[in-house]
């Protein structure tokens, strides 16, 4: 699969015991971290799909520690070499425990696929401001993706 510009998916470390478990997440010193500006937690119910989002600054940092969600990824900037691409990914607690950095610029909306809940965390390199978004419908013509057929 050809990645869209700019995305990264990492693979994590996970130390786990009979005591419980240590996930590793986003370090200062890797490749992929900017700044911080906010870390913040979605609780996502099963089969429930959030998005489409954009941001015009803020890089992604997406890490799933509770549960699985299945991230989709829309590339509609005009200048990039993966323009009009769409990327899925599942991240999980389990067998693909990774930190997908999104860049700016980019569409992302995601969905729950594992039973009850679970609990995507994202680190941002600057805090959240409503004004520095877009947001799509999720039947919106202008990302060819197809949630009800994904």
């Amino acid at each position: 699969m050809m990645i869209i510009d700019n995305v990264t998916l990492t693979p994590l470390k996970q130390f786990v015991d009979p005591r419980g478990a240590v996930f590793h997440y986003l370090k200062s010193s890797s490749p992929t971290f900017v700044s911080f500006g906010e870390a913040y937690f979605s609780k996502i119910n099963e089969a429930v799909v959030k998005g489409w989002k954009k941001h015009k600054r803020i890089t992604q940092n997406f890490c799933v520690p509770f549960g699985a969600v299945k991230i989709v990824i829309y590339d509609d900037r005009k200048d990039s070499k993966t323009a009009g691409m769409v990327n899925e990914y599942l991240l999980d607690d389990l067998d693909h425990y990774c930190l997908l950095s999104v860049p700016p610029m980019v569409w992302y909306s995601f969905m729950c696929v594992s039973k009850g809940h679970a609990l995507l965390a994202n680190i941002i390199d600057e805090p959240h401001s409503p004004e520095e978004s877009d947001t799509a419908d999720l039947n919106s013509n202008a990302i060819p993706y197809d949630w009800t057929n994904g």
